[in-house]
C-alpha cells in the first residue's frame, strides 16, 4: 500500500505543485483543524464540514509507535504535536431536541479554553463520516455561558429551546495525542523561518476515551484514532492514501458508531422512546375511534418531529411538513369529529393557530423562492429591482419567523402540545370514560361501517364545487376546489390501510390536481403580495423603479394564474375525477369491504 504514496516522481511534479499551492491557500484561510490548536479566545465562529476516518483500536500504542516512524517518499510528513486532556460535555432538551433536529450539541473545554458545538448526526459511509460542524468560542463551559452565547451556535441554541433549559446527558473524557500531516513543498521560498515549506492537509488524532457511567459503575471506554481532512477543505489523494496504508497496515477496523452514540448507549438513554404517544397501526377490523387515533397519533409524532428544523429555521421543507402535519391533524379531526371526545374541538382550534403562525412564513418562502429564481434570469435593472423587492420580502419573513417562535415558546403551544399528547396516550376507550354523559357515540364502530359516509360526503362536496367550475370562475372557486379536494385526499389517506389498493385511483389524481391548484393559489398570493408592496403607504417608501418592478411581476403572477386555471379545467386528473368513473370503482371497494373487513386488508402498503 506504501506505493500508493510514492506516485509523485518527476513527471508529477507540475501537479503537484499545483495541488500544493491550493492546499497552502485553503490552510491559510481554514486555520487548524481539531479544537484546541490555538486559543479559543482568539478564534472566530466556523461553520464547516468535516471530513474524517474513524477507527476503533484495541491499543494506541503500535500506532503511535507507527506514526512517529512513518517515511513516506511523496513528500507527506507526519509531525507530533501537543497531547491534550479533552472534557466533551453533551446537552439536549429534555424532549431531545437537539437530536431530533439532527444535531449533538458538545461543549469542550481544553485546558481554559471552552467552545461549543453543534455536530450534525450524519451516519457514516464506511469508514469515513462527512458532518457539518458549527462552533464558537465560548468565555467558559458553564450551561449559562452557553445559553448566551452571541454567535452562531448560541443564535441556534435560542431558536431550539424557546424557554427550556439544557440537560447535561454525559461527558467524555479524553487523553489525545495528536499528528499534523504535512505535504512538504519545494516549489517556494520557506514560511517561518522554517527549513522547507509544509502544507498541512490534516491530522491524526489518536483518543483515549473514558465515559463515565455513575457510582458503583465502570466507565465506559473507547480507543480511537482519527484522520481529519484541514478544515473546509476536500481529501486530497495524498491525504486518502495515507489512511489506505495506515488502516492496512496496521489492521484497524471502521468505527461503527461515533463517540456521541457509544455515550447515548454507555448511559442507556434512548431518545426515540420520548416522543411514542400510543399505537399508529391501522387496520381494516378496528373501529372508526381506534383509526382516528392512529392516525392523529402519526400526525402528531411528525408535527413533533420536524418542530425541532422549523425552530433552527435553515431548511423551508421542515417548517413545510410541519405544517402539513398540522393540516392533516386538522383535518382528522373534522372527518372523526364524531369518534372524538367532545375536547377535540378545543385542539382543532388551537392548531389553527399554530398552523396560521407557519403559514405565514411558508407563504413568503415560496414567494422569495420564485423571486430569487427570476432574478438570475433578469437583465441587470431589473436584477437590481428584484433584489430590492427581496429585500422587503426577506426582512417581511424575518419578522414573520419571530412572530412564529414567539408562538411556538408560548405557554399556550407548550399547553397544546402536553394536553394533546396526553389525550392520544389515553386512546379512545380512555377517554370515552373520561366523557360522562355523551350519549351514543359512533367511536365503537367498525371502520368499514363508518368510513363509506364520511368519504362519500366529501366526494360529493368536491363534484358539486367542480361541476360549477369554468375558466372564468373567479380565483376564489379554483381555491375553494383546491381546500375540498386536499380533504377529500386527506380522508383517504387516512383509511388506506383499511381499503388497501383502492384508494390509490382516487389520490393519485387528487394529489396532482392539488399540486396545480397550489402553484395557482401561490400566483395570486404573490400577485397580492407584489401590488401591496408597490403601493403601501406604510413603511419605508419603495423606489419607484422597484414599484414598476412590482408591477411588472404581479401581471406576469396573474398570467401564470391565468394559464394554470386553463390547464387544470382540461387536465386527464380533473376529467377524470369528474366523471365519477374512479370513484363509482371505489364505492364498490368499500361495499366489499363492509360485508368482509378481513379480505379488505389486501394491501401491505401503509401511506403516512
Amino acid at each position: 500500500m506504501s506505493c500508493m504514496l510514492e506516485c509523485s516522481p518527476a513527471g508529477a511534479t507540475g501537479r503537484k505543485r499545483g495541488r500544493v499551492a491550493q492546499q497552502r491557500s485553503r490552510r491559510r484561510s481554514a486555520g487548524t483543524t481539531k479544537s484546541g490548536g490555538r486559543s479559543s479566545r482568539g478564534r472566530s465562529p466556523v461553520d464547516h464540514h468535516e471530513v474524517e476516518w474513524q477507527f476503533d483500536a484495541v491499543e494506541l500504542e503500535p500506532v503511535e509507535a507507527w506514526l512517529r516512524q512513518h517515511s513516506s517518499g511523496s513528500g507527506l510528513v507526519v509531525e507530533p504535536e501537543s497531547e491534550e486532556k479533552i472534557t466533551d460535555a453533551y446537552y439536549d432538551a429534555e424532549d431531545w431536541r437537539f437530536y431530533r433536529a439532527g444535531y449533538a450539541l458538545r461543549v469542550r473545554k481544553v485546558g481554559s479554553n471552552a467552545e461549543a458545538t453543534m455536530k450534525s448526526l450524519s451516519p457514516a459511509e464506511g469508514n469515513v463520516r462527512k458532518r457539518r460542524e458549527i462552533t464558537e468560542p465560548l468565555g467558559d463551559d458553564k450551561p449559562a455561558t452557553l445559553g448566551k452565547a452571541p454567535g452562531p451556535v448560541g443564535e441556534r441554541i435560542r431558536s431550539l429551546l424557546g424557554g427550556q433549559d439544557t440537560r447535561l446527558m454525559f461527558e467524555v473524557r479524553t487523553s489525545r495525542q495528536k499528528f499534523a500531516l504535512l505535504l512538504e513543498d519545494d516549489t517556494g521560498e520557506p514560511e517561518n523561518g522554517s527549513s522547507a515549506n509544509r502544507v498541512r492537509i490534516g491530522e491524526v488524532v489518536l483518543d483515549s476515551s473514558e465515559i463515565p457511567i455513575g457510582e458503583g459503575r465502570e466507565s465506559a471506554r473507547i480507543c480511537r484514532v482519527e484522520v481529519e481532512a484541514g478544515a473546509g477543505t476536500a481529501p486530497t489523494p495524498d491525504l486518502r492514501g495515507f489512511v489506505d496504508e495506515m488502516q492496512y497496515a496496521l489492521e484497524l477496523k471502521p468505527a461503527s458508531i461515533s463517540k456521541f452514540e457509544t455515550g447515548l448507549y454507555a448511559t442507556g438513554l434512548s431518545p426515540r422512546s420520548e416522543t411514542e404517544a400510543g399505537p399508529t397501526e391501522i387496520e381494516p377490523t378496528m373501529t372508526l375511534g381506534e383509526v382516528a387515533f392512529a392516525v392523529l397519533r402519526r400526525q402528531f409524532a411528525k408535527m413533533r418531529s420536524h418542530e425541532p428544523g422549523t425552530r433552527i429555521g435553515e431548511d423551508p421543507e421542515a417548517l413545510h411538513d410541519m405544517r402539513v402535519a398540522t393540516r392533516r391533524m386538522r383535518a382528522a379531526m373534522k372527518v372523526f369529529e364524531g369518534a372524538l371526545p367532545e375536547r377535540a374541538k378545543w385542539f382543532r382550534e388551537e392548531l389553527r393557530w399554530v398552523a396560521g403562525s407557519l403559514g405565514d412564513v411558508r407563504d413568503l418562502d415560496v414567494q422569495i423562492g420564485r423571486l430569487e429564481a427570476w432574478k438570475n434570469e433578469a437583465d441587470e435593472e431589473s436584477s437590481e429591482f428584484l433584489g430590492k423587492i427581496l429585500d422587503v420580502m426577506k426582512k417581511r419573513r424575518t419578522e414573520a419567523r419571530a412572530l412564529m417562535l414567539e408562538v411556538l415558546d408560548s405557554a399556550r403551544y407548550e399547553r397544546l402540545e402536553a394536553s394533546f399528547g396526553e389525550m392520544l396516550r389515553r386512546g379512545p376507550g380512555a377517554e370515552r370514560e373520561l366523557a360522562q354523559g355523551n350519549g351514543h357515540s359512533p367511536e365503537g364502530e367498525p371502520v368499514t361501517s363508518a368510513a363509506p359516509a364520511l368519504i362519500s360526503a366529501r366526494y360529493r362536496k368536491w363534484s358539486k364545487a367542480a361541476g360549477r367550475l369554468e375558466e372564468s370562475s373567479p380565483t376564489e372557486s379554483f381555491h375553494d376546489l383546491r381546500k375540498k379536494g386536499k380533504r377529500l385526499r386527506y380522508a383517504l389517506e387516512f383509511v388506506s390501510e383499511v381499503y388497501g389498493k383502492g384508494t390509490e385511483d382516487l389520490i393519485e389524481p387528487l394529489k396532482t390536481l392539488q399540486d396545480d391548484l397550489g402553484d395557482h393559489q401561490d400566483a395570486v398570493v404573490a400577485a397580492g403580495t407584489l401590488r401591496e408592496l408597490g403601493t403601501t403607504t406604510n413603511g419605508p417608501r419603495v423606489p419607484r423603479g422597484a414599484a414598476f418592478t412590482m408591477g411588472v411581476y404581479s401581471e406576469r403572477y396573474l398570467r401564470e394564474a391565468a394559464r394554470i386555471r386553463s390547464e387544470v379545467l382540461r387536465s386527464k386528473p380533473f376529467r377524470a375525477l369528474a366523471r365519477g368513473k374512479t370513484w363509482k370503482d371505489f364505492e364498490k371497494v368499500m361495499k366489499d369491504a363492509r360485508k368482509s373487513p378481513q379480505k379488505a386488508k389486501g394491501s401491505k402498503k401503509t401511506v403516512r
